[in-house]
């Protein structure tokens, strides 16, 4: 269990995610375990002897959006509510506490608002998780906090400008220092679709591992698929990104099988595009400033979908009736390579492999960032 709390731990920092000195994870099974800053995982130790969980997350985020959110808000607000997709879904909204000299009361509160909530925001702190059954949970909850904190940060940035005087320096230190170029080793990839069963497993794994350390994702979901030999290689329902040499199934493109019943819930929207596109790869992402600037598309009634640039983005939620409609009539009618869902991310197609789809999930990033900076700067003088 220890090597597990280190591991996690490890992965938040290599992420970027945490300040390397302020984390702390503590967990229990037969025994309670915990890892990192000593105060945080006492503090930790406390929540979970008094929750009914496996274990407890606390870490100060490496860029402080998720502190200014609060500090930006009314004195009065207990929670914020982001619109992006996993908030929607899965957080509804994220509590704030703010801090106070009795630290009983603040424990308390803690725990109240964590028997309710996947996470919360506290004010000196950071951002709270708990994982019910799994330390795989706790760290999924917070990396997702983390995600929609800062696209729920920038929407508002852009929509109102900075409220608090640090604001500009954080903001320029966060540009200056860590949106770099996102580059990869486009010569590991085949300059084809692969076509036996291994390659495509080999190819579809390097794909998944690359778009995780190029931070394309939030914690490690997406989902990736390649159609070869009339067949819908597509990985799994909540499958890791990291792992997937072990997470993709083989379904047979006329559906002739229930051979998808595990794979991810976006298998009615993959098959949909490859219908609509002839394409023979997808990759979906989250980028974040896709998402945060999916929220200022501009309305296109002619073309029935919204656009960003010349970026389609489109709404609607997974399966057979939402993102299966909209996706491939946004392909199809833009011959686009790369469509925004509102906040949710991205989904791009080739028609040769996954080297071109990376590339372009990556391009839309960047697209993004610029687009965004150069609206702030216009609107803000930021």
């Amino acid at each position: 269990m220890q090597h597990q709390l280190e591991y996690y731990i490890q992965m938040l920092i290599n992420e970027l995610s945490v300040k390397s000195c302020s984390i702390a994870i503590c967990s229990q099974n037969d025994t309670v375990c915990k890892s990192g800053n000593q105060e945080f995982a006492l503090l930790a130790e406390q929540i979970l002897q008094r929750l009914d969980c496996a274990a407890i997350i606390i870490a100060e985020p490496l860029h402080p959006f998720p502190s200014f959110l609060l500090r930006r808000a009314a004195p009065d607000t207990g929670c914020i509510v982001p619109r992006d997709s996993e908030s929607r879904s899965s957080l509804h909204d994220i509590p704030l506490i703010r801090k106070t000299q009795d630290q009983s009361l603040l424990l308390d509160v803690i725990c109240e608002t964590l028997s309710k909530r996947k996470g919360c925001i506290v004010e000196g702190l950071g951002i709270i998780s708990q994982g019910t059954l799994t330390v795989e949970q706790a760290y999924i909850a917070w990396s997702s906090l983390l995600h929609a904190t800062t696209v729920k940060y920038f929407e508002d940035l852009l929509t109102v400008g900075t409220l608090l005087p640090e604001e500009s320096e954080a903001l320029a230190h966060y540009k200056n220092n860590y949106l770099k170029p996102l580059t990869f080793n486009k010569q590991a990839f085949c300059s084809t679709t692969p076509s036996t069963y291994q390659d495509v497993i080999e190819e579809m794994s390097l794909t998944g591992q690359s778009t995780i350390e190029l931070g394309l994702v939030d914690s490690f979901f997406g989902n990736i698929s390649c159609f070869a030999n009339n067949m819908l290689y597509i990985s799994q329902t909540s499958a890791r990104l990291d792992q997937l040499c072990t997470q993709i199934d083989t379904v047979p493109f006329d559906g002739s099988s229930t051979a998808g019943m595990t794979a991810s819930s976006e298998l009615p929207a993959h098959r949909a595009i490859i219908l609509a596109t002839n394409c023979k790869a997808i990759l979906h992402g989250h980028p974040r400033f896709p998402v945060i600037m999916s929220f200022f598309a501009n309305s296109d009634t002619v073309k029935a979908f919204d656009l960003l640039g010349s970026l389609p983005v489109v709404s609607g939620e997974g399966g057979v009736g939402g993102l299966a409609e909209s996706l491939p009539k946004a392909f199809s009618f833009s011959d686009a390579k790369a469509v925004i869902v509102q906040g949710h991310g991205v989904f791009v197609i080739s028609h040769t492999g996954f080297g071109e789809a990376l590339s372009m999930l990556a391009e839309v990033e960047l697209l993004c960032r610029d687009l965004y900076f150069e609206r702030l700067y216009k609107r803000h003088q930021i």
